[in-house]
């Protein structure tokens, strides 16, 4: 008897353990706000920033950091659609910040490209064909 319930037992935290690891946890509304607040802050002139501005904002940033809230701002505007658009559908906070991270990410694959001198054998490869 008491193997029997030790199977069932094994079996029900199994399927626990299952559907917790697929179903992704979705932010809280809560946390989402409070990271455009935190994050738009620290980019001086929000929303209307200068190149300038975002990359002061973003300088001290890892890659790594920069695609984890792009990551993490995505998720917010998949589970609450409404953070997509601002008022009088504006770009809303999570968008403008979600297209600034980009920008950067972008303008810093760039720099590495021009500062080891390999645009040029990009730009090749790419006319070539070469993805």
């Amino acid at each position: 008897m008491k193997n029997w319930k030790l199977a069932v037992s094994v079996g029900i935290v199994a399927v626990a353990a299952t559907v917790a690891l697929a179903e992704p946890r979705r932010p809280t509304l809560q946390s989402c706000i409070a990271d455009v607040n935190l994050w738009s802050s620290q980019i001086p002139g929000f929303p209307d920033a200068t190149l300038d501005q975002v990359r002061s904002g973003t300088k001290g940033f890892t890659m790594h950091e920069i695609s984890a809230r792009i990551s993490s701002l995505s998720d917010c505007v998949v589970a609450y659609p409404t953070m997509e658009t601002g008022q009088k559908g504006n770009v809303s906070g999570a968008t403008t910040l979600i297209m600034f991270y980009d920008d950067e990410l972008e303008m810093r694959y760039s720099n590495f490209l021009v500062r080891h001198n390999m645009l040029d054998s990009f730009n090749d490869e790419d006319q070539a064909g070469v993805r």
